[in-house]
């Protein structure tokens, strides 16, 4: 007895034009359509059921080619009504096939660009890249997309997002499946972000009040600097320098205009730190210090007296009336670091030496002796 649901599937076949037959374990006919047996000119494809019966399908000679044809049919229904640009390459790379998304993309028909190599869509300097991103033997297809630069008929660029799949064999359209996405807005987003953590970053070692890099990237300098003169076997200088009676300035005009102060000191400390490599920074409260890379003892002791000097003659009229004299005290420490000593020995050294320039009378530059 053969189920409803299997003379339905029969009915269904027939009208496909796909013969459909079952035969019991004997072979004799239990159910057959009107394309199974016979000369139909259909291929014959069976399988065996329980109990010995037989499943037998007679598909048409050419639904290989129907189906494949249907395949691309439906490809290209997608592809034309995608935002994307879709193209199809062959071994060789040259373009068989691409969506119409090619004329908002890059600015050209779709018929332009067949016979074309896909390199010729990019940038020179990046076609190189590209290929061996997807096309070489140690490139990883399916992989995740690329950036990459597209070249417009203008003759402008635009950034595009890059995938490139393998596709099956005779499929009729090629070997090599490339979507091409614009990308020109993430680009932008991207060097934004990139613009907007540059200046966080900044932020986070610049000291708000004198413009100069703060302790922490002082500290981080230092440490760098501390480091390479060691692998080097070259002196590393440190000026820790000070403003002379502080406190007093801040109690004649207030803190207001003793910022403004540190502003002016802070400034004449950086215009006269002019080598490549050698920092400024505000180390805290009223003191600053001064990282020389390659520096030796008589080397920093010069440095620091121009300071001194230049913080002594300057016209500090610009932040009060009148204007008022502002000195410094600078503690001056050198050495080729070792593997026993320390950063810390040398920033000891330096800040002695500074207390040791107040003691002495302040207005000074000094060496701890």
């Amino acid at each position: 007895m053969i189920d409803s649901d299997v003379q339905a599937l029969a009915r269904l076949l027939e009208r496909l034009g796909i013969g459909f037959g079952i035969d019991d374990a004997q072979g004799r006919p239990e159910l057959h359509n009107r394309w199974h047996g016979g000369d139909t000119g259909l291929r014959r494809e069976s399988i065996a059921l329980a109990g010995g019966r037989q499943l037998s399908l007679g598909l048409p000679a050419d639904i290989d080619r129907r189906l494949a044809g249907d395949a691309e049919t439906r490809f290209r229904l997608l592809a034309e009504h995608s935002i994307d640009l879709i193209i199809a390459v062959d071994l060789d790379l040259f373009i068989r096939y691409a969506s119409p998304a090619t004329s908002s993309l890059l600015g050209c028909a779709p018929d332009e660009l067949l016979g074309h190599s896909l390199a010729e869509l990019l940038v020179p300097e990046e076609r190189a890249a590209f290929i061996a991103r997807h096309f070489t033997r140690a490139a990883c297809m399916g992989s995740g997309p690329d950036l990459f630069r597209a070249l417009c008929r203008d003759g402008s660029t635009r950034w595009v997002e890059a995938r490139v799949a393998t596709l099956p064999p005779a499929n009729g359209l090629g070997d090599y499946l490339v979507t091409l996405r614009d990308a020109d807005q993430r680009r932008r987003s991207e060097e934004t972000l990139g613009q907007a953590n540059a200046e966080l970053s900044a932020l986070a070692s610049t000291d708000a009040l004198t413009g100069l890099p703060n302790r922490r990237q002082f500290d981080a300098t230092l440490q760098k600097e501390w480091y390479r003169a060691l692998r080097e076997g070259t002196p590393l200088g440190l000026l820790m320098v000070d403003i002379d009676h502080f406190k007093s300035l801040n109690d004649l005009f207030g803190h207001q205009v003793g910022d403004l102060f540190l502003g002016r000191v802070g400034a004449i400390i950086r215009d006269h730190v002019r080598r490549a490599g050698d920092m400024a920074a505000r180390f805290g409260g009223e003191e600053f210090a001064v990282v020389l890379p390659g520096t030796a003892v008589q080397g920093a002791m010069d440095i620091a007296e121009v300071v001194r000097r230049a913080i002594a003659a300057a016209d500090f009229r610009s932040v009060v009336q009148g204007g008022y004299g502002v000195s410094v005290s600078i503690g001056v420490a050198a050495m080729v670091p070792s593997p026993s000593a320390s950063v810390a020995t040398l920033v000891q050294d330096a800040d002695a030496a500074l207390y040791q320039a107040k003691r002495n009378g302040r207005n000074r530059v000094e060496v701890l002796s």
